[in-house]
């Protein structure tokens, strides 16, 4: 029996989250409703923050949708985020998008079209692989760049991929060489030791901020590995 996706549903209009969950629940998914912010914490507290999707309205009476979201950024809750808001000005809808919404949904809204970008939304995360993820940081497989606390950091292509590398073997050493073919055979340009030091070296100006000690940790001889969190 295929398994069931599980939907995080943040929705304060008590008549609009009655008929919304029926349709999604007719649709063969299961429904987590949440009213506000405090019972998200608590389903979160429940589920071990294990969801397929969250569909988040973006007011609130105790928060928005956006604090909502960059909370489960910094638990490290990766799904596709779908905004719902009456609020259809652009600014809205493009803040949404820019801090890393798969989606924004103004109302009232059709169900059927709801349920399609539910789907869509679920299957383009599904499509670009894993997504990676660490200590509040999300790299962005599809716009090529990392949100650290919910601020957007521009990556090169290059860097994008070492940093992806580096990331998703946390806590191994990869040497110079095995970074270097990486990058290579993804480029097909040749890259040589300086260049690695140099892509290297720019990461560490993007994402290490006033840390003293960098996420990326150099091995004298060897190469370089993931660290985790530096001490502030």
């Amino acid at each position: 029996m295929e398994e069931k996706w599980k939907i995080l549903f943040v929705e304060d209009d008590h008549a609009l989250a009655m008929g919304t969950e029926y349709a999604l629940e007719d649709e063969g998914m299961e429904v987590f409703h949440a009213e506000n912010f405090a019972a998200v914490q608590r389903i979160y507290e429940e589920r071990q923050g294990k969801f397929d999707l969250a569909l988040l309205d973006v007011m609130l009476p105790d928060a928005d949708g956006y604090q909502v979201f960059a909370w489960l950024q910094s638990m490290d809750v990766n799904i596709p985020v779908i905004f719902l808001s009456a609020l259809d000005d652009e600014g809205n809808v493009v803040h949404g998008l820019s801090i890393g919404g798969s989606d924004y949904v103004t109302k009232p809204f059709r169900m059927k079209e709801l349920v399609a970008r539910i789907r869509a939304s679920i299957r383009k995360a599904d499509k670009r692989g894993e997504t990676v993820s660490r200590e509040g940081m999300l790299l962005d497989e599809e716009r090529y760049c990392l949100w650290k606390a919910g601020v957007r950091i521009e990556l090169t292509p290059s860097e994008f991929r070492l940093l992806r590398e580096l990331i998703r073997h946390s806590g191994q050493v990869l040497t110079r060489e095995q970074l270097m073919d990486k990058l290579w055979s993804a480029e097909e340009a040749y890259v040589d030791d300086n260049t690695l030091s140099v892509y290297v070296r720019r990461i560490r100006e993007k994402i290490d901020g006033k840390n003293t000690e960098s996420y990326i940790k150099t091995v004298r001889g060897v190469g370089y590995t993931w660290r985790g969190m530096p001490e502030e």
